[in-house]
C-alpha cells in the first residue's frame, strides 16, 4: 500500500506530466491523489517543494533504468558509449516519453532566481557530468566536451521527438552522437 507522500507525488507526476507544471494546481493534485490538504502541506510544504521532488524523482528513474541497461552490457569501455547512444534512443522513442521535465520545468519557470529553474540546471548539469563520466571510462581525454555535445545532440532530439512523436528525431540524434563519438575515439 503506497504511504500518502509517494500518493501526492504520483498524482503531481501524472498531472505535471499530462497537464503541465503550472495547470496543475494544488487543489488539482489534493483531488487527484485523494489525500486532505494538510496532508500534502505536511509533506510538501509549498508546490516548488513539490515540483522540485518530482524533478527529482524523475531523474532518479530515468538513471535508474539507464544504469540497469548499461550494468547489463558486456561492453568494453568504447562500446558502452555506443550503447548510450541506443538506450537514449530507447527512451526517447517510447511512446510514454512526455519530454525532458528538466527542460519543461525551466521553460515554465525562467526566473533564474526560482528554485525549479535552479533545479532544472542542476538536473542538466547532472546529466552532462554522467555522460562525462562515462566518457572518461572510455578514454576520451575531452570527455566533458563530448558530454556537452552530447547532450546537445539527446535534449534536442528529446525536443523533436516530443512535439512531433514517431518524427525519427531520437533515431536521428543517435545517428549524429555516433558519429560524434567515433571522432573522439
Amino acid at each position: 500500500m503506497k504511504n500518502v507522500r509517494e500518493k501526492i507525488l504520483e498524482a503531481a507526476t501524472d498531472l505535471f506530466d499530462t497537464r503541465g507544471i503550472n495547470a496543475s494546481g494544488i487543489d488539482l493534485i489534493i483531488a487527484q491523489s485523494g489525500i486532505a490538504k494538510s496532508s500534502l502541506y505536511k509533506y510538501f510544504p509549498s508546490k516548488n517543494q513539490l515540483i522540485v521532488e518530482y524533478l527529482k524523482e524523475k531523474s532518479a528513474r530515468f538513471y535508474s533504468w539507464l544504469n540497469t541497461k548499461l550494468e547489463t552490457q558486456k561492453a568494453t569501455s568504447a562500446e558502452i558509449l555506443f550503447e548510450l547512444c541506443e538506450l537514449l534512443e530507447q527512451w526517447i522513442s517510447t511512446p510514454e516519453f512526455q519530454g525532458l521535465p528538466f527542460h519543461i520545468a525551466s521553460v515554465e519557470f525562467p526566473d533564474p532566481t526560482h528554485p525549479v529553474n535552479n533545479c532544472s540546471v542542476e538536473l542538466s548539469k547532472e546529466l552532462q557530468n554522467y555522460l562525462a563520466d562515462i566518457a572518461k571510462e572510455a578514454g576520451v581525454k575531452e570527455a566533458y566536451t563530448l558530454a556537452q555535445q552530447l547532450a546537445i545532440i539527446f535534449e534536442g532530439g528529446a525536443m523533436l521527438e516530443r512535439l512531433s512523436p514517431g518524427s525519427g528525431a531520437a533515431k536521428k540524434a543517435k545517428s549524429a552522437a555516433i558519429t560524434l563519438i567515433k571522432s573522439y575515439l
